[in-house]
């Protein structure tokens, strides 16, 4: 194929004026009412460049214009159908066939057909013949958005200028072909609601054939599904010769190959070219090896990906490759998803909230927490009461409980999002900070200025952001002051109450952060704007920058709440190291047993009062500090006499966090100082977006303080109805508790509860929770019941020396992986640590900070992990997959924190 001449076949128009004539050629080709969506599309497709063997087509008008005779009796036939009965389906359509083969075509009708032939192929050209259906008085046409009806009609391949007339009729006939009358009664869909174009186009001899589907048709999931097999296309759609599957990751282009033995093609008989498209045996070198190339996969997958963004939506895509090598799109039709079935699935942000399994009192209460803080978010970006509680199952399922671990539930996230009318200004950046693989983000465009009818909506949302961004920054401290007063004040309550007043006390929080909370979520998009305006900038200004600049650069500035707690920790570990007593005492006896020395005055008054003092202002900082089933500081003290006493063994004191952190950001400011050299006005744009981003950083880090308070104090409220309950015989233990949902509980005082099986309940979940197991995948797609669709359980092996996360705080440094589930397990650290793990939590700092660098499966560039990397000048990679099976525990390994590399040096056990 000339593909150099493609273009051109939109240049010309049939008839003066612009209105489609019999023969339809030109940018006419464009018209869906005169050819059909399948036939406009390939239009579009080769306007835009791509590969598309030259064509034209015989209007719908004329499928109309020659049948007109015949009409009355095919509408009788079709009057009389019933699709229940297949012999009589089968009976009408063979009838009206007859009448339709029967038709007579005008002269002047194949003259034009014929010319067309001639003109745009030669006469001894061979082409394919396709019908395409076109919907009429409102009916959607073939390969719609709504409806592919994908394999009805007719098409012939390898048709002679002989031909071509016969093989036209038989386009029109198949229009009324059994399949066609029974796909249209299956539908709902009128039997006389359409026409029949026919297109004429190059046939093109392909030796490799794909189909190409730009999603997973089964779950709508964003990674491509290539099958591909030997010879022309119509082998591989239908079926008739074996076929390759190759599954191509959005997340990072890895390609797996399910490898079929290929004894078939299909391709024309050169001895009976008459006959069609024929079988025929493959070659024994050919049977096993790859129906396509690495390249080829990679042209066709980057072709699709072109035809999806021309489109704005997931496509089927039939291809072929000539034995030139050269690539021909064949046809595009769209993906038919029922997107009300879809549910999209990761836990790639939220599992350092909630890592591991999950109790049912935690679940519930986040999925609480969930809908009040967003509620809230979206009130306060405009979007009306009324329509919020048109979507209250949504706000309820924002989360789920997969086999017992807390997964975010994204396509509920999506529509209400889209609610908001400024959602596309923050998509992109909304979908990168929750760590979201491009494998399982949402299909649907989020235009901007579209509809046209929706932009009075569109400004008004966009100046009422505006103005919350002008004032975001006083509203977050009168947040604060209005949560500590709030929290005192409940706080003092509950010292005092009764069950029942404790319930009481409950639901009024709940009322109280339900129209305040949604201020932190301003931030966050506030956060997610200024990264995404500095991350492109960067990238344009600064294209030979060192990846580690922009990182770097967000170190320093006030410190924040986690900042505080950690240099109080810090500060109780230089005491506790200038104490050798205690220190050794830590060393040989229990920490509780410490602890109780300490509270009795054994090591001075001093050190007893720093460790009450902390646990009474930053106690619900800990290891899992979100779960309700998880003690914490304020609850047992020691917890955080173990944690100083870790950095007491080691170095860490203050002053070096603190100056660490300043030779960062200056060495980074030099760096940006040379960059952009005589450049003051672009380097003044880049410092202010990312003194945003870190003055915003640091408002998430106090309110992400702020929310562990609240679960913070509803722990101490459930334990405390958790030993009532268990006092009075309801649960065996009052650990039982985090086995009931929080409506479970706070029902059973106020009335409202639907059993009285409490103890059943905790029994059955308490047996559950312990047996789970298997961790299902970081991010999946389901379609339909969700139990019903969940994926395999993950796996991973150390099967490569290099591997690739998500650089988050740069650095290159060396040194023995040690694999860590459970930070209570780890007996002690080396020198030369680096901290792998599947997630982190802010209780983990004392062993992030004993650690020459940090790689974890899970997380974004905003997730904890990733801050304390920065804020601490730790070399940080999140988002590696695997990374606590591929990465061998005791191995010898370098990571580089700013690509999000990590090399295995050397195996080994720890």
């Amino acid at each position: 194929m000339n593909r150099s001449r493609t273009p051109a076949l939109l240049t010309r128009l049939t008839r003066p004026g612009g209105r489609p004539g019999p023969v339809v050629r030109g940018r006419a080709l464009l018209d869906e009412a005169a050819v059909g969506p399948k036939f406009a599309r390939q239009a579009r497709m080769a306007l835009a460049g791509l590969p598309v063997p030259r064509f034209f087509c015989l209007s719908a008008d004329v499928f109309a214009r020659v049948l007109a005779p015949v009409r009355p009796e095919i509408d009788a036939l079709l009057a009389r159908l019933d699709p229940a009965d297949l012999p009589s389906v089968e009976e009408t359509a063979a009838r009206i066939g007859r009448l339709v083969l029967g038709a007579r075509v005008p002269g002047h009708l194949r003259r034009l057909l014929l010319d067309a032939f001639d003109r745009e192929f030669g006469a001894d050209a061979v082409v394919s013949v396709r019908s395409s259906v076109v919907g009429t008085a409102g009916h959607a046409g073939e390969d719609s958005a709504h409806d592919a009806f994908a394999g009805i009609s007719d098409s012939f391949l390898y048709v002679t200028r002989d031909l071509l007339l016969d093989k036209v009729r038989l386009c029109w006939a198949s229009g009324f072909g059994p399949q066609s009358l029974l796909y249209r009664a299956a539908r709902g869909g009128s039997q006389r609601g359409f026409a029949v174009a026919v297109g004429v186009q190059r046939m093109e001899f392909g030796e490799r054939s794909f189909v190409l589907f730009t999603c997973d048709p089964l779950t709508g999931a964003r990674d491509r599904v290539l099958a591909a097999g030997l010879g022309i296309g119509e082998g591989v759609v239908q079926e008739k010769v074996p076929v390759d599957h190759y599954f191509v990751s959005r997340r990072d282009g890895a390609v797996r190959s399910v490898l079929a033995h290929k004894t078939h093609r299909m391709a024309r008989d050169p001895d009976r070219p008459a006959d069609g498209p024929q079988l025929s045996e493959v070659s024994e070198r050919l049977r096993d090896t790859a129906a396509l190339t690495d390249e080829q996969i990679r042209r066709a997958v980057a072709a699709g990906d072109r035809i999806e963004r021309l489109f704005g939506r997931p496509q089927d895509i039939e291809g072929t490759f000539t034995d030139d090598g050269a690539l021909h799109i064949l046809q595009a039709r769209p993906v038919v998803l029922e997107l009300d079935r879809q549910r999209l699935w990761s836990n790639a942000n939220i599992t350092e909230s909630y890592p591991g399994v999950t109790t049912a009192l935690t679940y519930s209460f986040a999925q609480h927490f969930y809908r009040e803080d967003f509620h809230d978010f979206y009130r306060k970006l405009g979007v009306p009461r009324d329509l919020l509680d048109r979507h209250e199952n949504e706000l309820r399922g924002m989360i789920g409980l997969l086999r017992g671990r807390v997964y975010y539930s994204l396509s509920a996230w999506y529509v209400l999002h889209g609610l908001s009318r400024t959602f596309p200004l923050w998509r992109n950046s909304f979908e990168r900070m929750m760590g979201m693989s491009p494998s399982v983000t949402h299909v649907r465009p989020t235009p901007l200025l579209e509809p046209v009818s929706q932009l009075p909506a569109t400004a008004a949302a966009v100046a009422r952001l505006t103005v919350r961004w002008a004032l975001h920054v006083p509203a977050a401290r009168r947040f604060e002051e209005w949560w500590q007063r709030t929290l005192a004040e409940h706080r003092a309550a509950a010292e005092t109450a009764d069950p029942l007043q404790l319930v009481q006390l409950m639901r009024s929080l709940w009322r109280e952060a339900g129209s305040h909370w949604g201020l932190t979520l301003v931030n966050d998009i506030l956060l997610q704007i200024h990264e995404t305006l500095a991350l492109r900038l960067f990238a344009r200004w600064l294209p030979e920058a060192d990846d580690g600049l922009h990182t770097d650069l967000l170190c320093g500035g006030r410190p924040n709440r986690s900042v505080v707690i950690l240099m109080s920790v810090i500060g109780i570990a230089e005491h506790i190291r200038a104490t050798p007593e205690l220190l050794d005492a830590l060393a040989a006896k229990p920490v509780e047993g410490v602890w109780a020395e300490i509270a009795a005055g054994a090591y001075g008054d001093d050190l007893a009062d720093r460790l009450r003092t902390h646990a009474r202002l930053h106690g619900d900082r800990g290891l899992q500090e979100l779960k309700l089933e998880v003690r914490l500081p304020r609850d047992e003290p020691w917890q955080l006499l173990r944690m100083a006493g870790e950095y007491a063994r080691g170095e860490v004191t203050g002053d070096m966090l603190r100056a660490r952190e300043r030779a960062t950001r200056d060495a980074a400011e030099q760096r940006l100082r040379a960059l952009l050299r005589g450049r003051p006005l672009r380097r003044g744009t880049l410092r202010a977006l990312v003194a945003g981003q870190r003055r915003y950083v640091n408002i998430r880090e106090n309110t992400r303080y702020n929310r562990s308070e609240l679960f913070g104090f509803a722990r101490s409220v459930y334990r405390t109805l958790g030993a009532d309950l268990a006092a009075r015989g309801l649960l065996d233990t009052a650990d039982d508790v985090v086995h009931l949902t929080e409506e479970e509980i706070l029902g059973t005082y106020d009335g409202t509860a639907v059993t009285d099986d409490l103890r059943g309940l905790a029994a059955v979940r308490g047996a559950e929770h312990r047996a789970r197991e298997a961790e299902l995948p970081m991010d999946f797609v389901t379609m339909g019941p969700v139990r019903d669709a969940l994926p395999d359980p993950v796996s991973g092996t150390a099967d490569e020396s290099t591997l690739y996360g998500l650089g988050s705080s740069s650095g290159v440094v060396q040194g023995t992986a040690r694999v860590v589930v459970d930070p209570h397990d780890l007996e002690e650290t080396t020198d030369d640590m680096i901290l792998i793990a599947r997630e982190t939590d802010p209780g983990w700092l004392f062993l992030m900070l004993s650690a020459r660098g940090i790689v974890v499966e899970r997380g974004t560039l905003l997730s904890h992990t990733a801050i304390t990397g920065r804020k601490f000048g730790i070399p940080t990679i999140v988002a590696l997959q695997h990374a606590t099976t591929r990465i061998p525990d005791g191995a010898r390994i370098e990571i580089d924190g700013a690509t999000g590399s990590v090399k295995i040096l050397e195996e080994g056990t720890a």
